[in-house]
């Protein structure tokens, strides 16, 4: 029972963790744990209908276990202010795969899932990188649009430079260049 309560912590921890977007029309932002909640079900929802043949199990592990190296690591806004930030996203990020290896020791797999989407080690990994690309651009849509953009001044060029990694994904790749 102790370690499902220090579990219990971990994840409001992980709902700690604030991101930029605001959650559609709650006039707050989304933190992680409803981010990844969201991701999850967004990818269940799509992978049927574009990526039947892969693997459901391993896109939702990825799903819920992706930003769970933000608890130690911190939400980074690719588009903040924070240059050196930004910049040390990948170090914080590996320094915070260590961290929840000896935060959860029996619980490797989550651990192992998180490391392997920042990796993209696999289609799975490289299909919910790219749906995680796409739903803050829906979020923002769903309650600020342009408003969010000038505010951040954030330019088409910067905007398609960041959702690059959508492209990686076989699965959601032809969906993303048909829109934009």
């Amino acid at each position: 029972m102790d370690r499902l309560a220090e579990l219990q912590q971990l994840i409001a921890d992980f709902a700690k963790v604030e991101r930029v977007p605001q959650l559609a029309d709650t006039g707050r932002p989304e933190n992680d744990v409803e981010h990844s909640y969201g991701l999850a079900i967004t990818c269940w929802f799509l992978h049927d209908k574009i990526a039947p043949e892969l693997n459901l199990l391993k896109i939702l592990q990825y799903s819920l276990s992706h930003d769970l190296v933000e608890i130690y690591a911190g939400d980074t806004f690719a588009f903040g202010e924070d240059k050196a930030f930004i910049e040390s996203k990948e170090a914080r990020e590996r320094d915070a795969i260590t961290t929840l290896r000896k935060t959860l020791p029996d619980f490797p797999q989550v651990v192992d899932y998180s490391e392997g989407y920042m990796d993209k080690i696999d289609e799975e990994a490289k299909f919910v990188k790219a749906i995680d690309k796409i739903l803050p651009l829906l979020m923002i849509e769903l309650k600020e649009g342009k408003a969010y953009w000038d505010r951040y001044n954030i330019t088409i060029a910067a905007l398609e430079e960041n959702k690059k990694p959508i492209l990686i994904s076989d699965a959601v790749a032809p969906y993303y260049k048909k829109n934009i």
